[in-house]
């Protein structure tokens, strides 16, 4: 766990090499995972399981994807979260 301002450093000298941002959070903006199409060279961010991304590194940026879901739970445990992001990932990497 990285303390905000170090991260956003990180974030940006990772942006400057070349890594393009993927933001994992529900924005008006955001692609549904499924549909998603990862790039390879990719950073995947996530937040906190109550407050999500920071502002300041939702400005950061390139995309944002969301896990779409059914019924009333709006979230899932960041772990989950993470773990169904890397997946996707993975097969994506696996089907090219």
């Amino acid at each position: 766990v990285l303390q905000e301002a170090a991260l956003l450093a990180w974030l940006e000298r990772k942006q400057s090499e070349g890594w393009l941002l993927v933001g994992l959070e529900q924005t008006s903006e955001s692609t549904r995972l499924p549909d998603y199409a990862f790039p390879p060279r990719c950073v995947l961010v996530l937040g906190r399981e109550k407050e999500g991304l920071p502002a300041e590194v939702l400005q950061l940026l390139d995309s944002t994807v969301e896990i779409p879901q059914l019924g009333l739970i709006r979230s899932l445990n960041v772990h989950v979260s993470g773990a169904i992001a890397m997946y996707e990932y993975a097969a994506s990497e696996l089907s090219a």
